[in-house]
């Protein structure tokens, strides 16, 4: 099932007819679905290939977001090299989220950067972009080496490197430096204070490059801590686990707060990242279901959210060719369509009923308080946070008087609306297919 829908995917991508794209993106939408809906199980295939439900989100996901980037990207230049790039993404991270052995999800999870700093540099707005890549390149690197020596480590102890063997052993000494060794998650989520990569990365970008690294390459940081879970042994008591919690939260809290003051609305989408992945890393370092279910429904909420926030920050660029909040007024003046699918993402940001992002934080805000009552005090210091800078969002587009050539500004065409809309579908009803 993987392989026909990644082959669809690719059909999907270097199809020329923007009809025939939009009911390939249909069909793929509703195959994907049904494929979540029937993984129960955990199955193995042929020892490097696993199957469960965290992986089928996973893989949908990516399908999901890949196809929307194309269709937000249909006036790019050097289009069969761009393709080329949005397909190596998104199969590599199909790979990644379907090996089951630790060296492989290692090699893979490097591999997406080779692509993505392509994409990156060859599309990017401006000078900085090589900057930005750089910065890219060097944290994730950097935090990645811990990761292998971490898995080296445990492979060179007399344990297997398969995800699933060595989650099931009891013994598990090999992970007594397990706060090293998932460096390289925490930057890859990002977590405060490893997030410095990611606003550079995600202004200079394109918008296809954006959708995929904020919809798709950060849940690998989570998807990677979440089985390497299974695998480290570490102290819930111990006091570099709370300090863990703390600056993760902490760090949340300070990124909610910078997105208030934003004036440039990629910089507020991207540090906005930064604050709901501190929600999915609490979840996932609780090590109770109640918390990996909802560290994982925030990380496909976030995914479908983010994507569709950037989706709808590159409509805006295309009208005003700005990304300044006080350029971009009025919004309602110009194109009321496009100010409803603002309101409807950003209140999806802002965990309204009945988005994923609602389920999820609700039970990872039960896990923090039971956890701590400090951890709840900041949780709900994060939600008010978030309300405000989603809101701050709507209101600087959509309202207010617009500026002087607002009458001169071309408005969004149908697959824009169309783009924002898929997002904002299986972002609301997609519960209705938890188990």
């Amino acid at each position: 099932m993987v392989k026909s829908l990644a082959i669809s995917l690719i059909a999907l991508i270097i199809m020329k007819n923007l009809n025939m794209s939009i009911i390939g993106l249909s069909f793929l939408t509703i195959m994907s679905v049904m494929m979540v809906s029937t993984v129960t199980g955990s199955v193995e295939l042929n020892g490097l290939f696993t199957t469960d439900f965290v992986m089928g989100l996973m893989v949908v996901l990516t399908l999901f977001v890949a196809a929307l980037s194309h269709l937000s990207s249909v006036k790019t230049a050097r289009k069969s090299s761009f393709n080329l790039m949005v397909i190596s993404i998104s199969l590599i991270l199909l790979m990644s989220f379907s090996v089951s052995s630790f060296f492989l999800f290692f090699f893979f999870f490097e591999s997406v950067l080779a692509p993505l700093l392509l994409l990156i540099v060859g599309w990017g707005y401006q000078p900085e972009r090589l900057q930005a890549g750089g910065y890219m390149v060097i944290y994730t690197v950097f935090g990645s080496l811990f990761f292998l020596w971490g898995v080296s480590a445990l492979y060179m102890s007399g344990m297997s490197s398969s995800m699933s063997s060595v989650s099931s052993m009891v013994k598990k000494s090999a992970m007594s430096l397990w706060w090293l060794y998932i460096l390289g998650f925490l930057i890859k989520l990002p977590m405060y204070p490893f997030h410095l990569w990611l606003p550079k990365a995600h202004v200079e970008a394109p918008v296809a490059g954006s959708m995929l690294l904020a919809g798709v390459v950060l849940k690998l940081g989570g998807y990677g801590l979440l089985r390497f879970m299974g695998v480290m042994q570490m102290n819930l008591s111990s006091l570099f686990y709370v300090l863990l919690l703390l600056v993760n939260l902490a760090g949340g809290l300070y990124a909610g707060l910078a997105c208030v003051r934003q004036v440039d609305l990629k910089c507020l989408v991207a540090y906005s990242s930064v604050a709901h992945m501190s929600l999915v890393l609490l979840g996932v370092l609780s090590n109770t279901l109640v918390g990996v279910m909802g560290a994982i429904l925030i990380m496909v909420g976030h995914g479908l959210c983010s994507s569709g926030l950037f989706s709808y920050v590159n409509v805006v660029y295309k009208m005003s060719h700005s990304r300044l909040l006080v350029m971009n007024k009025g919004g309602l003046l110009i194109c009321p369509s496009l100010v409803l699918m603002c309101f409807l993402l950003s209140s999806s940001n802002m965990a309204a009923p009945p988005s994923l992002n609602l389920f999820g934080e609700i039970l990872v805000f039960g896990v923090g308080g039971w956890m701590s009552g400090v951890f709840l005090c900041i949780l709900g210091l994060m939600s008010f946070i978030s309300a405000c800078f989603s809101l701050y969002l709507y209101g600087s587009c959509s309202h207010g008087k617009g500026l002087m050539h607002s009458e001169s500004l071309s408005l969004s065409s149908m697959c824009d609306i169309m783009v924002l809309g898929v997002h904002w579908v299986p972002l609301n009803f997609l519960f209705m297919f938890m188990p």
